[in-house]
C-alpha cells in the first residue's frame, strides 16, 4: 500500500503531474469547471448532473459538457474511452455503495487512470450552493471516504493534510471556525 502525505495546499500541482501524457479527461461531477481548467489535456470532457453548473464550466474553458448523472456512465461511456477519469470532490456526494459503483464505471472507461479527490471522512457538508445556481439538493455529502477505502481497491493515496480549514466556506459553516482542519485525499489507480 502506497500513500503519502504532504502539507501543501496546491493539490492542483499533484493533479496536473497525473495527467500529464494524457490526450483525453473525464471529469465526472465537473461543476462550475474549477478542475477542468487546470488540466494540461487537449480533449476535456465535463460531466456534471446540474445543467447551470455545466454552462459557466463551458464558459470557463473549452470543454464538451455533458449533462448526465454519473450513476449513468457505464450506459453513455464504451470501456476505454478516453486516457483519464477524474472525481474531483465528488464521490462524497454519493452513498458509498453508489459511489463505489460509479468507481467501479469510471475504472472501465479509462483507458490509463483514475483519479479522485475526496475531503477524507466524512465532512458534514449541508444543500448550500456557494455559486448560486439552485444547485443546493446535489451539494450534500452523503459519504466518507478513508485510505484504506482506496487502498484496498489498489489506489495509490496522497494524504493532504489539514486540506480544509478555515478557508473553505463549507467548513466554517459545517465545523465553525475554531475547529481543527480535515485532511483530504488524493487516490488514483494506474489501469495500464
Amino acid at each position: 500500500m502506497q500513500i503519502e502525505y504532504t502539507n501543501q495546499k496546491d493539490f492542483f500541482r499533484s493533479l496536473r503531474e497525473l495527467l500529464m501524457g494524457s490526450f483525453s479527461v473525464l471529469d465526472v461531477g465537473c461543476g462550475v469547471g474549477f478542475a477542468l481548467r487546470e488540466y494540461p489535456c487537449p480533449v476535456k470532457i465535463g460531466v456534471d448532473v446540474h445543467r447551470p453548473y455545466l454552462e459557466l464550466a463551458q464558459k470557463r474553458t473549452r470543454m464538451i459538457p455533458l449533462l448526465l448523472d454519473a450513476t449513468s456512465l457505464d450506459k453513455v461511456f464504451l470501456p476505454n474511452s478516453v486516457d483519464v477519469v477524474t472525481m474531483i470532490d465528488v464521490i462524497e456526494h454519493f452513498e458509498k455503495e453508489e459511489g463505489l459503483k460509479v468507481l467501479k464505471d469510471a475504472e472501465k472507461i479509462a483507458q490509463k487512470r483514475v483519479i479522485i479527490f475526496t475531503p477524507r471522512g466524512f465532512f458534514k457538508q449541508v444543500e448550500e450552493d456557494h455559486f448560486g445556481l439552485g444547485g443546493e439538493v446535489y451539494q450534500k455529502h452523503r459519504s466518507g471516504w478513508e485510505v484504506e477505502d482506496f487502498s484496498s481497491l489498489g489506489y495509490k493515496v496522497k494524504v493532504f493534510q489539514d486540506f480544509h480549514d478555515q478557508s473553505n466556506p463549507s467548513f466554517v459553516k459545517a465545523y465553525g471556525v475554531d475547529a481543527p482542519p480535515i485532511d483530504a485525499l488524493l487516490a488514483w489507480k494506474d489501469l495500464s
